[in-house]
């Protein structure tokens, strides 16, 4: 049962040093191009979401009364999408994040 234990535990090992390199084997830390504009997009569009949520909650495009429940769906969406953007974005869930 040792025999198990051990060879977990070095495949663990493994796992963990092929998913969090070190500087020292020669691989960098430093995110590649393509991760740093993919997170520089993702944030900017999670702001780009909640706020014109906000911007149709408050009225900003004077849009007529007629349009209220709409801008209200929507606004209240696009805040809730941003949202959850914004925590898959902190968490490094996407297709970037490989």
């Amino acid at each position: 049962m040792d025999k198990n234990v051990d060879k977990t535990t070095s495949n663990f090992d493994a796992y963990r040093e092929k998913m969090h390199p070190r500087e020292e084997e020669g691989r960098s830390v430093v995110p590649t191009p393509k991760k740093a504009v993919a997170l520089a997009f993702g944030i900017f569009m999670i702001i780009v979401y909640v706020g014109v949520g906000v911007l149709l909650l408050i009225n900003f495009f004077n849009w007529s009364e007629g349009w209220t429940a709409a801008r209200y769906i929507v606004g209240i969406m696009l805040i809730i999408y941003g949202i959850f953007r914004g925590v898959r974005q902190f968490l490094g869930i996407g297709c970037y994040s490989k």
